[in-house]
């Protein structure tokens, strides 16, 4: 059994079909694995080969050649990259069987046609839209194209096994034929040359004679043939003893009746050798009826049977191996009436001989129309008479064609193949038939489409995503530039869009989007291009502008459609948008700094407020570098320990001592020295640093306090900032129990401060995390009180301890009226709840004692202390008892 075979046994025993995953990504092979866990072809399941590199791929295929199919990254960050395993596979190790599925995570990346056909790619993925879907329909078609290849080529070997045999076995039998005819000759040639033999024998006088020819058969010779032939008795001693009594009855039943005399035995001849013989003969019988003579011939037939039974032999012989052609027939039958693949054959003048069905479906044309029919009739009118010329000059010297070719249907629709000729030669190796394999690559073409179209355009809006659109604003640029033109670009996202989808859901965050990307393609004019380059950013490409204020205007329009009512889960929303606006040539000569520029512009407006537009400016991008160069810089400045707490004084306003401290964070940068948190907090909330940067103000803030409390200061309270990000939290409670049991500073010297904004995004998220809080003992500052949404309904609500007044109120006090009636109801709300009240930037000896009058319970700020380091504040313990009045 060949290698094809026993693998053909092995699947229909239910060995698992083996499928590569070749990909440097861990969670590709991961993902797979599970999308296809319950994965069956032809009973059987599925086997997982995993390579993490096109190297590993490589080593793979090579040692396991019964790989059905291998799911391939285009790019790796490897040596060797999709392509090359591609490569390496069909032109290295000749294997053409295992079936090739690309894939990647940007469509772009995908080869092109050429490459396709060449290496026979079979499909390819889009990681981004996998699904257990497209993903088992992919592997399905891959197993069985691999399973047809292997048993077409199974059948290929078998049937030249076969005819081989079949060949060897037709030459024997005419051999035996041949000798067969010879003997048969030679039997003709000794009757007519008188080889029968005849004895005579007389019923009377008992004597019997025999000819030479019958001493010859029975190996009588010389003086003894004369003794032997004497008497019929004697004649009989020659008969094989086992055949005496056959001989005797015959004899009997001629001679008592009218039959003639015949009889086939076997004579025993003197040398040992046994001969056949056949004797008939012929009674004579007197007047009286008595019978007086007997007339007979003696035929050797020995050769006769000899060669019957040779061709009893061939015969059964080679019965059993038509036999078992004809069922290997009936198979291959099967396969190609099955198949997928179109398969016609013709003899060497192009006339149709054979088609199945996979032929009738693709081109048309029935079985009945086609046989008969010249295969020029399935020619398109794509290709000129050189192609095929050259298609042929191939079949003549190779004896193989392969391409993709035009052919029409029956109903005059041309359509694209793969196809294979291959021509079937005789022993002369002269052609006598023509196979054609043909596989219809229509859906292929269509894939190939509409794959270039996703490629190119947003899946949830249907616009041109950002490649797209740089490639049209290259283009415009290039016209631009030979009409002496300019060309704008407007880059715009939805203010605070991602209220939207944490409040209504990401599914009416994707209506909204869809309407948005509606609305626009109604505002432009044809030529420009309206983009969605991701997330709810968006891009308007501006052709042929005449003047500055043409793009103001039309940015304005554009603005406009944003600002009427959209309508997602039952919910009427009112949304606005911030522009950013980059001029060709003026703010960039390519796609990427044009749009790069108008980012720049845009991040500028989200700064301005919102709901406005930014033209770009060159100081724009040396702010933006500067920006990222601070980010940079901040993403490495917790490890290499940059930061430094600071702490503030907080003053027990009646008792005149320090009561606690507010930490406040440090960034001692390399370069730039000293920076205060107004430099770099705004940066690190915006990129998710401040969660790990305020983890750590927190747990190196309650060790420096523990440490003051173990050297004689132990009513020490500090008080840590908490921002938005850390907040909203699920851990924010673990964090918290960790910094405490990790510094041992007890519960209640710890006070988080947390502004009103923080708590009215989700009310009742933010009561749950403060409750959990204070469940541990530690107390809660609502920080910059008055500033806010002030609303005293939650203000009940909420689990806090104290309030802190903004310094914006104290700064003028006592002479602002308005300031001071603000903080003397502040601290009379204060009273009334139970809560203690601390005034911040406190500066002067009349704002002390405006706010001592007013019986504000703690007081923080210049005229006390500047944030000072943790040993300077050291030495503020031990030598600041009383602050002086």
């Amino acid at each position: 059994m060949s290698q094809n075979s026993q693998l053909i046994a092995k699947h229909s025993a239910g060995t698992p079909w083996k499928v590569a995953i070749v990909d440097d990504d861990p969670a590709i092979h991961l993902l797979v694995g599970r999308l296809l866990r319950n994965f069956v072809f032809d009973g059987c399941g599925v086997e997982f080969l995993s390579a993490h590199s096109g190297q590993e791929g490589c080593q793979l295929i090579k040692n396991t050649p019964d790989v059905a199919a291998i799911l391939l990254d285009v790019i790796m960050e490897t040596e060797q990259a999709g392509l090359d395993v591609v490569r390496y596979v069909r032109e290295d190790l000749h294997n053409h069987h295992v079936r090739i599925l690309l894939h990647t995570g940007q469509s772009s990346q995908f080869p092109m046609m050429d490459v396709i056909t060449t290496y026979d790619i079979n499909d390819y993925l889009d990681k981004s839209t996998l699904n257990p879907h497209k993903l088992t329909t992919a592997l399905t078609l891959a197993l069985r194209g691999f399973r047809d290849l292997q048993t077409l080529s199974e059948l290929s070997h078998f049937n030249q096994i076969l005819e081989r045999r079949v060949a060897e076995r037709t030459e024997a039998l005419l051999l035996a034929n041949q000798e067969l005819q010879k003997q048969r000759e030679s039997l003709l040639l000794s009757q007519e040359i008188a080889q029968l033999g005849n004895w005579d024998w007389d019923l009377v006088h008992d004597q019997f004679v025999c000819s030479q020819e019958v001493k010859r058969i029975f190996g009588f010779e010389g003086e003894e043939s004369l003794e032997k032939c004497s008497s019929f008795q004697k004649f009989l001693m020659g008969v094989h003893e086992e055949d005496r009594e056959k001989l005797q009855v015959a004899l009997q039943r001629t001679l008592k009746g009218n039959q003639p005399f015949q009889c086939e035995h076997r004579v025993s001849r003197p040398d040992g050798e046994v001969r056949i013989v056949r004797q008939l003969g012929r009674l004579s019988r007197g007047d009286d009826g008595v019978a007086v003579r007997l007339v007979g011939t003696v035929h050797d037939i020995t050769a006769i049977r000899c060669a019957e039974d040779q061709l009893a032999i061939a015969t059964r012989i080679f019965g059993s191996a038509m036999e078992e052609a004809a069922e290997h027939l009936t198979l291959t039958t099967k396969v190609l009436e099955n198949a997928i693949e179109g398969v016609m054959v013709t003899d060497i003048w192009g006339v149709i001989q054979s088609v199945n069905n996979a032929f009738s479906d693709i081109s048309g044309y029935s079985q009945e129309e086609a046989i008969g029919r010249s295969a020029m009739a399935l020619r398109s009118d794509k290709h000129e008479q050189s192609f095929y010329d050259a298609m042929w000059r191939s079949m003549q010297r190779h004896g193989r064609w392969r391409g993709e070719i035009w052919n029409r249907r029956k109903n005059g629709e041309a359509y694209p193949s793969l196809l294979t000729i291959t021509a079937i030669k005789d022993r002369n190796s002269e052609p006598t038939h023509y196979v054609y394999v043909f596989h219809d690559l229509t859906s292929v073409k269509q894939s190939q489409e509409a794959l270039q179209y996703r490629t190119y355009h947003d899946a949830l809006t249907d616009l041109p995503n950002r490649e797209l659109f740089k490639d049209r604003v290259m283009q415009a640029i290039r016209q631009a530039h030979r009409e002496n033109n300019r060309v704008a670009v407007v880059t715009f996202d939805l203010d605070l869009f991602s209220q939207v989808n944490s409040s209504l859901g990401h599914a009416a965050g994707d209506l909204v989007l869809q309407e948005v990307a509606n609305r626009l393609r109604e505002l432009v004019r044809d030529g420009d291009t309206i983009s969605r380059l991701g997330g709810d950013m968006f891009a308007f490409l501006l052709r042929e502008v005449d003047h500055v204020r043409d793009v103001m205007k039309v940015t304005r329009k554009l603005m406009t459609a944003f600002r009427l009512p959209f309508h997602a889960s039952g919910q009427e929303l009112v949304l606005k948008a911030s522009a950013g606006i980059a001029i060709y040539p003026a703010d960039g000569t390519d796609d990427g700094t044009l749009l790069k520029n108008a980012e720049i512009a845009l991040t500028r407006a989200k700064k301005a407020g919102r709901d406005n537009f930014q033209f770009y400016t060159p100081g724009m991008a040396e702010q933006a570098a500067k920006r990222l160069t601070l980010e940079n810089d901040l993403r490495k400045a917790l490890e290499r320990n940059e930061f430094i707490l600071y702490y503030q004084p907080k003053v027990d306003i009646q008792a005149g001592r320090i009561v606690g401290m507010e930490t406040l964070v440090r960034w001692n940068h390399p370069l730039e020295g000293l920076l205060l948190p107004g430099e770099f907090i705004g940066v690190a909330e915006e990129t998710g640093l401040i969660v790990a940067l305020g983890e750590w103000v927190l747990r190196n803030a309650c060790i420096q306090t523990k440490k003051w409390m173990d050297e004689g200061h132990p009513e020490l309270c500090v008080a840590v900032n908490l921002s938005a990000r850390q907040f909203r939290r699920k851990d924010i409670l673990e964090t918290v129990a960790d910094a405490l049991r990790e510094s041992g500073l007890p519960a209640q010297h710890l006070e988080l401060e947390i502004t009103e904004s923080m708590l009215m995004e989700d009310v009742e998220g933010a009561i749950e995390i403060l409750v959990g809080l204070k469940e541990m003992g530690l107390t809660i500052s609502l920080d910059d009180f008055g500033t806010g949404y002030s609303s005293l309904n939650y203000l009940r609500r909420f689990p806090i301890n104290s309030l802190k007044i903004d310094r914006s109120f104290i700064r003028n006090l006592p002479t602002d009226s308005e300031g001071a009636t603000i903080v003397s109801a502040i601290i009379s709300l204060a009273r009334d709840l139970n809560l203690k009240v601390v005034a911040e930037g406190v500066e002067t000896v009349e704002h002390m004692n405006f706010l001592k009058s007013k019986r504000c319970d703690e007081v923080q700020g210049f005229l006390v202390s500047r944030p000072i380091p943790p040993d300077d504040f050291s030495s503020l313990l031990h030598t600041l008892a009383v602050v002086r009045q």
